[in-house]
């Protein structure tokens, strides 16, 4: 039998079906929309079509206890900071880019968590930043990405706020500014709200769906500091910590 994992955030649900070796087996994500208990259902109920999964399960994120299935919950903070250490060994900083929050954990050599902060309570330097600025200029945020290839400038955004953001941006588009040099502008907006967070000379971890979605960050990121990894499917990271935590391997 499988373990599962969700990761109920307040934007998007994420699971994981994890072997008794800790290995990731399956992955599946849905939007978390109005109802947490719905989205962890449409989880367990794609996954039980292929599987058969063992109880209880391990929740975390804002709805980790609103299931209607037997379930261990834990602190998506500790859950994350357990995946990443599995993952890098190593001390380092983690910054995790989500769609209604940007988190900052400072991971020691041991694997705890020595410091950890939230971003400021906004949507600037997270995915609905991003979303908010995509649907005013009527394109796909995903559509961010491509644009940067055709960039020959960096513009720079200065706004904190989404709203103060879009205005700015509507301003730089009358004079002249492409859409292409604003989109690095508004990747470089995010990467400064983290930059408030984390010390040039660490080790830094990105994790996340927007820097899984968008990995222009993540080159972006490189370029402002030496030791920046993004792991591979790490939106999934939180919800494959909540077994590790729970492991006894």
């Amino acid at each position: 039998m499988l373990k599962l994992g969700i990761d109920l955030g307040s934007s998007y649900t994420k699971g994981v079906l994890v072997n008794d070796e800790n290995q990731i087996v399956d992955q599946f994500v849905v939007k978390t929309g109005f109802d947490f208990k719905r989205a962890a259902s449409r989880i367990m109920t794609k996954f039980e079509e292929d599987y058969e999964i063992a109880t209880p399960v391990y929740t975390c994120g804002y709805g980790r206890d609103q299931v209607d299935f037997e379930h261990i919950s834990n602190s998506e903070i500790m859950a994350l900071s357990k995946a990443v250490f599995t993952k890098f060994n190593k001390k380092c900083a983690v910054i995790d880019i989500g769609g209604q929050d940007t988190k900052f954990i400072k991971i020691n050599q041991q694997g705890q968590v020595d410091k950890f902060k939230m971003n400021r309570k906004c949507a600037a330097g997270t995915g609905s930043f991003l979303e908010e600025i995509a649907f005013r200029l009527d394109i796909s945020p995903l559509e961010f990405n491509t644009l940067t290839d055709e960039a020959t400038e960096e513009v720079r955004i200065n706004s904190y706020c989404t709203v103060f953001a879009i205005s700015e941006i509507i301003g730089l588009i009358k004079k002249g500014a492409t859409i292409a040099n604003i989109a690095v502008g508004i990747y470089n907006s995010i990467i400064e709200r983290c930059m408030e967070m984390v010390a040039a000379d660490e080790t830094i971890i990105i994790t996340g769906g927007v820097p899984e979605k968008h990995p222009t960050i993540v080159r972006l990121f490189k370029k402002k500091f030496s030791k920046v990894e993004s792991p591979e499917n790490s939106q999934f990271f939180a919800a494959w910590g909540n077994i590790l935590l729970n492991s006894q391997k």
